[in-house]
């Protein structure tokens, strides 16, 4: 049994509504260290990876660490009838098989979703990958670089060197890039091991920098042609990450 309790609507309701632009469903876990959520897509491309602590709510009851699988679809249309300044609750009764969701405001709302019966998938070993370029820089810098490569190509290529960091897209015969040179205030931080090049794909980039209206800052981890990993968080109450699988380029 748990009952947990937010007026952070637009940080609970955006976060999971970017996991659910990538996976279906899915398992929520309820512990008295916060709610957790960790899952690949169907296409085992990207890993999704969210937690949000305990500090992140004004009320935090659970009496067990509870397992519970929704269809996320579902799940987010229900979370996006709140509005900022409402007061959202998750809550679920032991015995029940119903998660439900209360929206407090002007006036009371209450729905109830399904909680389905799921077998976690066995994930990807993405806590044992090793990168050789970290890079941080702002959130809206990041959303702006994959804007413009959506005009190019379908591919998004990040580069490292000791001079900057750079998002490029090349097509048949356009190319964009946005260069950041070391020094840059929008390059927070950039440590690597050599010079790092490798590409990925558009469609889920572009979900996951979704996440840039939720932090002010990204990081980006990679190694030529091996899997990134894109990082974002908001102080001790909220983080998000992806790992995406690389698109080959010559």
């Amino acid at each position: 049994m748990f009952e947990i309790t937010t007026a952070d609507v637009d940080m609970l309701k955006n976060s999971i509504g970017i996991v659910a632009e990538i996976i279906d469903e899915g398992i929520f876990r309820i512990s008295k260290s916060g709610l957790k959520f960790v899952a690949a897509d169907r296409a085992l491309v990207a890993v999704v990876d969210l937690s949000i602590a305990t500090a992140a709510f004004e009320k935090f009851e659970v009496t067990e660490d509870t397992s519970v699988g929704v269809n996320m679809n579902n799940f987010v249309s229900v979370l996006r009838r709140a509005s900022a300044g409402d007061k959202l609750t998750l809550k679920k009764e032991d015995g029940k098989n119903r998660l439900k969701v209360i929206i407090a405001g002007a006036s009371t709302r209450r729905f109830e979703v399904p909680i389905i019966d799921m077998v976690e998938s066995e994930l990807p070993p993405t806590d044992k990958l090793e990168f050789s370029s970290s890079v941080e820089l702002k959130s809206d810098v990041l959303a702006e670089g994959i804007a413009d490569a959506e005009i190019i190509s379908d591919i998004v290529i990040f580069e490292a060197s000791s001079e900057g960091f750079k998002i490029r897209s090349e097509g048949d015969s356009s190319i964009t890039e946005l260069e950041l040179e070391k020094g840059n205030p929008s390059l927070v931080k950039l440590e690597l091991t050599n010079n790092t090049k490798s590409g990925y794909p558009l469609d889920y980039l572009k979900k996951m920098v979704k996440a840039t209206k939720l932090a002010d800052t990204a990081g980006i981890k990679f190694s030529s042609d091996f899997p990134m990993k894109m990082e974002f968080g908001s102080g001790d109450k909220f983080k998000m990450s992806f790992v995406l699988a690389p698109h080959m380029i010559e």
